[in-house]
């Protein structure tokens, strides 16, 4: 629960960032067709937002997962534990392995999110094939 609430900060913010900066001109357009606050914010602003969304939720990722061996060391049971153990008994090659798992693991992780985002926006830009 530490270690999430560590991590909010970036979505949150670069949630907000992405929502503020949609172009003026698509907020007139939208008002125009009379979409409603809602409609404009689930239909306009959230999908041209989705990039800086996105650079949040992967931010929030790598955060999380660069804190787990701090929060480890104030008791908190996790993925930081090993790497933990193995620096307190000295042993230099186990604790390595272990950071290398965790660094892996948020490589995967970042790979995986970018890829969902783009997958994401090229259906959003593309649209149904007529």
């Amino acid at each position: 629960l530490a270690v999430c609430i560590y991590a909010l900060p970036p979505i949150v913010r670069l949630t907000n960032l992405g929502i503020r900066l949609v172009d003026k001109q698509v907020l007139e357009a939208a008002d125009a067709f009379g979409s409603s606050y809602w409609q404009r914010l689930k239909d306009v602003q959230i999908p041209l937002a989705l990039p800086n969304i996105f650079a949040g939720v992967n931010q929030t990722i790598m955060m999380a997962l660069a804190m787990v061996v701090i929060a480890s060391m104030i008791g908190v049971k996790g993925l930081g534990i090993p790497v933990l153990q193995a620096i307190a008994n000295q042993y230099l090659a186990l604790g390595l392995f272990n950071g290398l798992a965790i660094v892996a693991l948020a490589i995967i992780f970042d790979r995986v999110t970018q890829a969902f985002g783009k997958r994401l926006q090229r259906h959003q830009v593309g649209g149904p094939s007529v």
